[in-house]
């Protein structure tokens, strides 16, 4: 008896717990229910950049600036000009995150050739050489932002411009003392060691301005922006500024006269033109953009740089007196008193006395504007 209520109380149990379990499987139910949602998305859903839901954005490509430029600078009531025209290639990357309407900007560019002519107190000639580097960055803020494109907005940044044609060279004695200065004893004829340098003219600007874009249409877009450069500095070297009234180094006569009398010492630069200082100005640039694909825009535009300030000039200045002749000395060979022969050198050696120099607050303008095109990605 026992034996068979254990056996009936064991065939029920399982039973019942068959049918529980048959109908939990039966129940719909997901991942949700018992992991975080966030567990349970597959990586195929999660959003890839350059879609419309992405935050960020990126373009980036390439642009061909062609530029005409002018340089004025003023030294001691000289005049040193120039103008040209010049090609270059830049490269550019532009990041625009939406939940902050923020971005950020790069470019650096270089000219593949320039051309034109230049004026200086001593000469004029073309312009073949030379060089025109630039780069910089930009942080913005879309202040009035639709998030698809339309916005306009502030922004702060920096540019860095070489702008370096070559002009003429104006040598400078390398001379530090008067042994330095070969010259013949016999004759007097004297010259000086050399050098010669480019212009090379570095300017580091801050960037203020207002920026703005205008998406027209899906295939049109226009692009602005104008910063004004409250500070920018300036340094390098003035290659063309010469340091003699021939700009030569020698060959030169020696001094024909007899002491007590002498010939005036002669002015020589001794170094190159330093020059540092500072300046303002204004930055400006126009863009109309073309969509041909979704990712692929072709801009054509203009952009015009201007900076304007006063500079230092500083260079070292050399004097050099000339080898003079000497007064005949007596015979030792004759007893007559007025017997005389030509002094053993026949002209003393030269004499140089080095001074640095500075001039302070010399006028210069920098001008630099043209056509621009662009091709860019977006992604």
């Amino acid at each position: 008896m026992s034996i068979r209520l254990a056996t009936s109380l064991a065939v029920l149990a399982a039973a019942i717990g068959s049918s529980a379990l048959a109908a939990d499987w039966g129940e719909d139910w997901s991942p949700e229910e018992v992991y975080r949602g966030a567990y349970s998305t597959e990586p195929k859903d999660w959003t890839e950049m350059g879609d419309e839901s992405d935050g960020i954005h990126i373009e980036t490509g390439l642009r061909y600036w062609y530029s005409w430029g002018s340089q004025n600078f003023e030294l001691g009531g000289e005049t040193f000009s120039e103008s040209d025209n010049a090609h270059s290639v830049e490269a550019h990357i532009r990041v625009e995150e939406d939940s902050t309407s923020t971005y950020a900007k790069g470019w650096v560019g270089y000219s593949a050739a320039i051309n034109g002519e230049f004026t200086d107190p001593y000469s004029s000639a073309p312009v073949t050489d030379g060089q025109l580097g630039y780069g910089g960055a930009d942080f913005g803020w879309n202040a009035f932002s639709d998030g698809q494109g339309t916005g306009a907005g502030v922004f702060v940044g920096y540019n860095y411009w070489n702008n370096s044609p070559r002009t003429s060279r104006a040598n400078y004695t390398t001379a530090t003392s008067a042994g330095d200065i070969a010259y013949s004893e016999d004759t007097g004829v004297w010259s000086l060691p050399g050098d010669s340098v480019d212009d090379k003219l570095e300017l580091h600007m801050l960037r203020l301005g207002l920026s703005g874009k205008a998406e027209v249409s899906d295939f049109f877009d226009i692009s602005a922006e104008v910063a004004a450069v409250p500070f920018a500095t300036i340094n390098g070297v003035l290659g063309g500024h010469a340091g003699s009234s021939d700009g030569t180094l020698g060959p030169y006569t020696g001094c024909p006269v007899l002491a007590p009398d002498a010939c005036a010492p002669l002015f020589f630069k001794a170094s190159a033109t330093e020059i540092t200082g500072w300046g303002y100005g204004g930055m400006a640039e126009l863009m109309a953009g073309f969509h041909p694909t979704e990712n692929i825009t072709l801009r054509l535009g203009g952009r015009a740089w201007y900076v304007q300030g006063t500079y230092d000039a500083t260079y070292t200045g050399a004097l050099v007196t000339a080898p003079q002749i000497q007064p005949e000395v007596d015979d030792p060979d004759s007893d007559d008193p007025a017997d005389t022969i030509p002094a053993d050198p026949l002209y003393s050696a030269p004499t140089l006395e080095l001074d640095d120099y500075i001039q302070t607050e010399n006028p210069f303008q920098l001008f630099r504007y043209g056509l621009l095109a662009e091709l860019t990605y977006r992604f």
